[in-house]
């Protein structure tokens, strides 16, 4: 379906953050075609369906770059201890949680938030999922949930050595099958919505062969790493106990930092890890509303962005709209720093520019503007400005107004996937009601296995 958008108002995110009045979009097929004033673009494209977009604000969909969807699952659940600290944490709710997931689990835990990130206009996702029992096959079935609501993903499986050696291999075999099934399916559709990566837990439950395994995959396959890195002190504790050496260090010298992974989190790199994350060319995932609900401290993000590092904003499960991490993560650093000034621009990079370049750099699809030639992932926003909205005011708007407009459309690869604030082809009330019955059987092992 090719389509014609106007009577919008165009926040385009290109370099000079143009905001466009009396101007349309022509999308053909996955991607858009032109932008330009109405009357010439309907002259031009008068065969494409014609939306109007009754003044809303036309901007690209947003991206998360660090996601946990199997997280949902943990709403509601009653621990039968309290943890006292994040290694407790991982014990008592998230490793036991993911053995505790089945198939089924798996797949509804996915499409819940899959259908909320796409009705809070996030267009792309980047998970990293676990389910020690239920390994073969999970990231198949996250792409199934992600492709019924329609949404764009980069999926990998967290390999770990805390269930076994058989999991481990598992989860590498898991992570290898999807990349290459995903570059088959790429070959023959280049805009096909999916890719892989190699996922790991982190430094402190990888085995020295594990990593070494795990980079010459990832080396063979052309893909980089998704790891956890330093989201706690038990990451450094528990790898120089177990290693005898740093994280950083660790994973710099094992070929895991490289220009196609991410490093998610980074709260305790030190001045030379950071340099070390710059040199290897790797990304960051900073997830301050996560980092706050475990205690576990605040990344220096500013220092990071000073050596040239990409970072870039994830929810890490907390919540599948990433404007709520993005106000957050803002407010945290102003707070703990005591700086009223504080990442203002910082964070707007990273929401609008960074997150795309990420997904750009590790997919290769051209996401992240409203642009001749850019993927048509967009989204039309309930938003009718009280002031001046151009490109030097767009980021005061958008964290002060349109980060709590309601979405009303969401165009996914040039496809309507919701319309009307109502996602097409989906009956939630439905699906929520199926939801339960699998997250109730999953509570059930759950605390069978606490």
């Amino acid at each position: 379906m090719d389509l014609l958008i106007h009577n919008v108002t165009i926040f385009t995110n290109d370099e000079q953050n143009q905001v466009l009045g009396g101007q349309a979009v022509a999308v053909e097929g996955p991607a858009i075609r032109a932008v330009g004033p109405h009357p010439q673009l309907r002259d031009r494209y008068s065969q494409f369906e014609e939306i109007d977009g009754e003044g809303r604000l036309l901007l690209p969909g947003l991206i998360n770059t660090h996601m946990h969807f199997y997280g949902t699952y943990a709403r509601g659940l009653a621990l039968p201890r309290q943890p006292k600290d994040f290694g407790e944490i991982l014990a008592w709710l998230w490793w036991t949680l993911d053995r505790a997931l089945d198939l089924d689990g798996v797949y509804y835990s996915a499409l819940l938030p899959a259908i909320l990130a796409v009705k809070h206009g996030v267009t792309a996702v980047i998970d990293h999922h676990a389910s020690p029992n239920a390994v073969e096959g999970s990231l198949d079935k996250i792409e199934e949930a992600l492709t019924q609501v329609g949404m764009r993903g980069l999926l990998c499986y967290e390999v770990s050595d805390r269930d076994g050696k058989v999991v481990r291999d598992a989860g590498l075999e898991e992570n290898a099958r999807y990349i290459r099934k995903c570059r088959e399916a790429r070959n023959r559709d280049p805009n096909y919505l999916f890719d892989g990566m190699m996922g790991l837990h982190a430094s402190f439950t990888l085995d020295d062969d594990t990593l070494a395994q795990a980079a010459e995959i990832a080396g063979e396959l052309e893909r980089g790493h998704h790891i956890h890195v330093l989201e706690g002190t038990l990451d450094e504790q528990e790898t120089r106990r177990k290693y005898g050496v740093g994280v950083a260090q660790r994973l710099y010298e094992r070929g895991i930092f490289g220009p196609k992974s991410i490093a998610a989190h980074g709260i305790y790199l030190d001045q030379q890890g950071m340099d070390q994350v710059a040199d290897s060319g790797a990304m960051v995932a900073h997830n301050p509303q996560s980092n706050m609900n475990n205690a576990v401290g605040r990344a220096d993000v500013f220092a990071l962005l000073q050596r040239g590092i990409t970072v870039g904003i994830g929810t890490d499960g907390m919540t599948p709209d990433i404007k709520v991490d993005v106000r957050s993560g803002y407010l945290m650093h102003k707070h703990d720093l005591g700086d009223p000034n504080a990442g203002w621009m910082a964070f707007q990079n990273m929401l609008l520019k960074n997150n795309p370049t990420i997904y750009r750099q590790l997919t290769g699809q051209k996401v992240g503007r409203i642009e001749s030639g850019y993927l048509a992932d967009i989204i039309l926003v309930d938003y009718a400005p009280p002031t001046p909205l151009n490109g030097e005011t767009f980021w005061g708007h958008f964290l002060y107004g349109i980060a709590d407009a309601p979405v009303d459309t969401t165009i996914i690869n040039g496809k309507i996937v919701m319309r009307n604030k109502k996602v097409l082809g989906i009956d939630e009330a439905a699906i929520a009601h199926a939801s339960q019955t699998v997250a109730a059987e999953t509570w059930t092992r759950f605390h069978e296995l606490s």
